[in-house]
């Protein structure tokens, strides 16, 4: 009769066996659900990062041409220093800084752009460019 006793009692899980297995489970899914959150919030980062960067980009190579000039004077006269571009089906505010370097007719020019109605810029990038007159 002890014989027959102890084969049942080995033949399963106890209750805190399985209790301690779905705890561990339920913390590796809920850490896994984690970092496939963390990846899509990087990835809409990153995709904006770059976004902003092309806008950024875009209005210094302007002004890169208009230094070189590339660009005929009737479209010089339209220097905006702020505006708001399409990029990514999203619009970007922009705006360039233009501030005196050292040197003859150096100067820094500076594109700052965000989300439109954002609070932080998403993307600045600079360069020094001599304008010849």
């Amino acid at each position: 009769m002890k014989r027959l006793a102890s084969s049942r009692r080995a033949r399963g899980f106890t209750l805190i066996e399985v209790a301690v297995a779905l705890a561990i489970l339920g913390w590796v899914m809920g850490s896994a659900l984690y970092l496939v959150q963390q990846y899509a919030d990087e990835r809409i980062r990153l995709r904006e990062q770059f976004y902003a960067s092309q806008v950024s980009w875009n209005r210094l190579l302007e002004r890169y041409q208009n230094s070189e000039k590339w660009i005929s004077k009737q479209q010089t006269s339209n220097r905006q220093t702020k505006g708001v571009a399409s990029q990514g089906s999203q619009d970007w505010q922009w705006r360039i800084n233009v501030t005196e370097a050292m040197g003859n007719d150096l100067y820094r020019y500076q594109a700052k752009v965000a989300l439109d109605g954002a609070e932080r810029d998403s993307a600045g990038l600079f360069v020094y460019l001599v304008e010849r007159n």
